[in-house]
């Protein structure tokens, strides 16, 4: 088999789907999952059996994964929330994310750790979404006691395949806590959690009070979205119509993002005549740090994954193969969490990247685009097969999930993921000017001002096509 690491991780992720659609008890599976296991020692000399009982071990270990997920221990935090109680609970635990302010509203994750209840107290586990009305000051690893309502999550969404309440299950909560003001609040401890996490955070504070003070509002959003992740700042209807053109992704920080600051980083160790080894090793935690800060999306967490293993690779002096280090990615985020494999960032981040990887090399082979003698006209030929390639690999998912096919989305990803790029590379710039270089900050920034505008105005334009896109029914 050329490729058994990737084959593997697919039966894996197989299982995982499956113990989503039967039934089958989680004895069962384990007895399932420990038979098969049993036969790869017993056949481990007979090559064809071996690879048949293993593949059929790993897919009822998957499964497994899914099934041991659901199980929630007797102190979870949903078994303390009851329908229609108008009960107060006091909750002690730990801000596990950066709380977020939005229409006067401060919402954030919360570890818990303890629940009291009139005059008892519960060891507590699991998380919560905290809605907070009003202004708080609260950060990422500070220890609270709050006083709040509980409640399930509510089950909301554009369609019955994707509501709000699955998307939060996927996540590990369980539960929302309505907080009536501030004052409902008491701080406990400070700086606790992780200090990567803690750090990246900070930084990432400090990124956007230089974004939006350099730039206008709209750019600033579209900067923030682009280099952070944060996308609460773009206006609805921009971010609609990019959902139309297909070219929403680019408001999303993936893969595309961190090589761009994987190459700055780079860069910038190489102007200082470091040698590649070091480089490549101080390089390593700035991607991490980059991880953290733009809320460690799954996008970003396999390109980061990706780009370790073909550090590690380099290092030891070995070629990284892209279809084993996507799978090694794609199971590191599955062993933390397998119910990721429902979620669409998840579906369409690997999709994409596998479809450009198998798709783009035949398509470029069968054009011989290689032959190509000039280098402008290539250039586009290339940027129009990889762009095909991950329309191709994620149209169907699209189509599934929002009910929507938009035939504009090659033509647009053309046009529009260069200027992306420069885009996310002029705020890239605008950061470490305002930081080292101060005078050379308003050139870059009126430089980002002209390329949104342009981003936008182009992606309007793209709408009026006729049959740009269109709605399933």
């Amino acid at each position: 088999m050329k490729h058994p690491f990737a084959w593997l991780v697919f039966i894996f992720s197989l299982g995982i789907l499956a113990a989503s659609l039967f039934r089958v008890s989680f004895e069962t599976v384990y007895l399932l999952a420990a038979a098969f296991l049993t036969f790869c020692l017993v056949f481990s000399r007979r090559k064809l059996i071996f690879v048949l009982c293993l593949s059929c071990a790993v897919f009822f270990f998957g499964a497994l994964s899914l099934k041991n997920s659901r199980i929630l221990p007797k102190e979870h935090i949903s078994r303390f929330i009851y329908y229609q109680s108008d009960n107060f609970f006091c909750l002690e635990g730990l801000i596990d994310n950066q709380p977020a302010l939005v229409d006067n509203k401060t919402t954030f994750i919360f570890k818990i750790r303890k629940l009291y209840s009139k005059n008892a107290q519960f060891s507590c586990c699991g998380k919560a979404l905290v809605y907070v009305k009003g202004i708080t000051g609260l950060a990422y690893g500070d220890v609270l006691l709050l006083k709040g309502k509980l409640f399930r999550p509510y089950n909301f969404g554009a369609n019955q395949r994707r509501g709000f309440r699955d998307y939060l299950y996927n996540q590990g909560i369980y539960a929302f806590v309505r907080v009536r003001s501030a004052s409902e609040i008491i701080t406990l401890e400070r700086n606790k959690g992780l200090g990567l996490k803690r750090f990246s955070l900070r930084l990432k504070s400090k990124i956007e009070a230089i974004i939006f003070k350099q730039v206008s509002v709209l750019t600033a959003a579209v900067l923030d979205a682009m280099l952070l992740g944060e996308k609460k700042f773009i206006p609805p209807l921009i971010y609609k119509s990019m959902m139309q053109t297909g070219t929403v992704h680019i408001l999303v920080v993936s893969g595309f993002n961190t090589g761009i600051v994987a190459f700055i980083i780079f860069l910038i160790l190489k102007l200082l005549r470091l040698k590649r080894k070091i480089r490549f090793i101080l390089a390593l935690p700035c991607l991490v740090i980059y991880c953290f800060a733009t809320g460690a999306s799954t996008p970003v967490v396999r390109a980061t994954i990706m780009t370790i293993i073909f550090a590690a690779g380099f290092l030891v002096k070995r070629e990284a193969q892209i279809y084993n280090s996507l799978a090694i990615a794609a199971l590191s985020i599955l062993l933390g969490n397998p119910r990721q494999i429902f979620d669409i960032g998840f579906q369409l981040s690997f999709s994409s990247v596998f479809a450009i990887a198998y798709l783009y090399p035949k398509l470029s082979g069968f054009l011989q685009t290689e032959k190509l003698k000039i280098r402008l006209l290539k250039l586009l030929l290339e940027g129009a097969l990889v762009s095909f390639s991950a329309w191709v690999g994620t149209c169907g998912i699209i189509a599934y999930q929002f009910r929507m096919f938009s035939p504009v989305t090659v033509l647009a990803n053309i046009l529009i993921v260069p200027l992306a790029g420069f885009i996310t590379l002029c705020g890239f710039s605008l950061v470490l000017a305002s930081l080292g270089l101060p005078p050379l900050a308003p050139l870059f920034g009126a430089t980002a001002e002209l390329a949104v505008s342009l981003l936008i105005k182009l992606n309007l334009l793209l709408l009026k096509f006729p049959g740009a896109y269109f709605y399933l029914h």
